[in-house]
């Protein structure tokens, strides 16, 4: 079970927050800076009319906003096995021009090195998110179009 799923059951009420700290890696201290508290933050975020309380409109809206995204990291997650053809985690430069986004851009494609935040030759799946996110077509929710 990931975290945003028992994130998800301790908000509707169906896990003890015992079980889900039992069931995540224990975190060190935070520094000085206090870190945003993502149970907190699901909750404020969920309860669009800020009075405290989810409505059960607001946790149905929530929880199908909550599985689309998990969704959409599950195709990512497949779509990134399947180009790292040598299976080492990463997407490299020879797997790199594969990628329909990059293809798709042709000569104006962005060099790997633009993604590469850890400078390491390599695009490990959070880097492969945020290239998809600065180069796939953007849905106008209010239009249905492209922006």
């Amino acid at each position: 079970m990931t975290r945003a799923h028992r994130i998800a059951l301790l908000l509707a009420g169906l896990l003890p927050m015992g079980l889900l700290q039992a069931q995540t890696k224990p975190v060190a201290p935070a520094p000085s800076a206090a870190r945003p508290d993502p149970v907190a933050a699901t909750f404020k975020a969920w309860d669009k009319n800020g009075d405290g309380q989810l409505s059960l409109p607001e946790f149905r809206a929530g929880w199908e906003q909550m599985q689309a995204a998990l969704r959409v990291e599950q195709a990512l997650r497949r779509q990134f096995a399947a180009l790292d053809t040598n299976h080492d985690g990463a997407i490299d430069a020879s797997e790199y021009g594969n990628l329909v986004l990059i293809k798709q851009a042709g000569k104006a494609a962005p060099p790997l090195a633009r993604f590469d935040a850890n400078g390491d030759g390599k695009l490990e799946f959070v880097e492969y998110v945020k290239l998809v996110q600065a180069l796939a077509p953007q849905q106008d929710a209010g239009k249905g179009g492209k922006k």
